[in-house]
């Protein structure tokens, strides 16, 4: 019979050994959803959070001590879901908040949560919730998906009276996807209030924007330690409010998703000279017109530059850049480029990339499938000049 759980072959294992399992089994394998910091072409996917909650919750039901055990993660990450009531029990447990809420590091709140379709002047439950994790450090709002059929109806949120907030002086990220109905409620639903509510943000992710997204504020939104910004899509409104309404002091990296204008020189003019690294996204729009070239004439401290390769004309260098020492290549593949035409926009990248406007180029990095693009005999230009002018070629799965 094999021994239980509870045995003395499995009791050999420190607690330490155990909580080291536990970290790994519950570990986002290839992004990690806590980082505060910039990690190149990481977009954040929720089903790679839900599939390590499942993993969790099934280790704290295995056994007692493995429930006391990995407590720690379990309650480490959470969704406000429907049982609000029993997990503000779970949380504040002893009554003094005290109890597992202060394990909590990253919350998701969806928008079915903050709900207000009547008026109730007492506080929202959910962010109740949220004041009870003094030591939160990440909160995410993911989109609202509603859809109904005449087989399953569904009642979509009712977003009809003002929300309340709570401040979030511990939060380092925010990963917000904007809805307009929920948005005019203010409180937690508002982007504006949170943000003014979260003076220590250091990353910032902004989804589900569109063209004719309207964003107001009647207060300038100042953020002294941002560091990251990541933008789903930049539009002119976005822009307006990055340039006239923000105030982000120490923005380092930024991250643009997609493009619904085609001029984006503003972004540059107003925070070129400080940025160290820009990522353009998987988007067509940044092969309509080159995006690059105008962002190293406008950002003199750059260092850093990632883009989508099948996804970004060719840059056109017209000075020479001595900042750039790292430039990151993504192979995503673009079905809208034909099989030829694609080695003729990796020539020329390369070109451009190697040409000698980047003096100071060390390192390349490839992401993505490269495997059969480097070991193709029309990939043999653009390697012998790799080769040649001695470049580091880092590459990643």
């Amino acid at each position: 019979m094999a021994p239980s759980l509870n045995s003395s072959q499995n009791r050999r294992l420190p607690p330490e050994m155990w909580l080291s399992i536990f970290n790994w089994a519950t570990f986002y394998p290839t992004r990690n959803a806590y980082s505060t910091t910039y990690q190149p072409f990481c977009n954040f996917q929720f089903s790679e959070a839900d599939r390590t909650f499942r993993t969790k919750r099934v280790l704290a039901l295995v056994c007692r001590e493995w429930y006391a055990l990995s407590k720690e993660f379990l309650y480490q990450d959470i969704r406000i879901g429907r049982s609000q009531g029993s997990l503000m029990t779970a949380l504040d447990r002893r009554g003094d908040g005290a109890g597992y809420a202060k394990l909590v590091r990253r919350v998701v709140l969806p928008y079915q949560s903050t709900t207000t379709a009547t008026y109730n002047p007492n506080p929202l439950p959910s962010v109740e919730i949220l004041k009870l994790c003094n030591q939160l450090e990440v909160l995410v709002r993911p989109r609202l998906f509603s859809t109904a059929s005449p087989d399953l109806p569904i009642e979509l949120p009712r977003f009809e009276f003002e929300a309340d907030c709570t401040p979030l002086p511990t939060l380092k990220r925010l990963d917000w996807n904007y809805n307009f109905d929920a948005e005019r409620t203010g409180g937690i639903n508002s982007l504006n209030v949170v943000l003014r509510n979260a003076p220590n943000l250091q990353y910032l992710f902004l989804g589900n924007f569109t063209d004719r997204t309207y964003i107001t504020t009647a207060q300038p939104i100042q953020l002294p330690h941002l560091r990251t910004l990541s933008l789903s899509a930049i539009s002119a409104q976005i822009l307006y409010q990055l340039g006239y309404r923000w105030s982000l002091p120490s923005l380092t990296h930024i991250i643009i998703g997609a493009l619904y204008i085609h001029n984006i020189e503003s972004l540059w003019e107003n925070y070129g000279e400080q940025l160290g690294s820009v990522e353009f996204g998987r988007h067509l729009g940044f092969l309509m017109g080159d995006h690059v070239g105008p962002c190293l004439a406008s950002c003199p401290n750059l260092e850093e530059l990632y883009y989508y390769i099948f996804f970004t004309l060719p840059p056109t260098f017209t000075d020479v850049h001595y900042s750039i020492t790292s430039v990151g290549l993504h192979a995503a593949t673009n079905m809208m480029v034909e099989d030829e035409s694609i080695w003729k926009l990796l020539e020329n990248h390369f070109s451009a990339l190697l040409g000698g406007a980047l003096p100071e180029l060390r390192h390349v990095h490839l992401f993505g499938d490269w495997d059969h693009i480097l070991h193709d005999k029309r990939f043999a230009p653009s390697s012998a000049r790799l080769r040649s002018g001695g470049y580091e070629v880092h590459v990643y799965p």
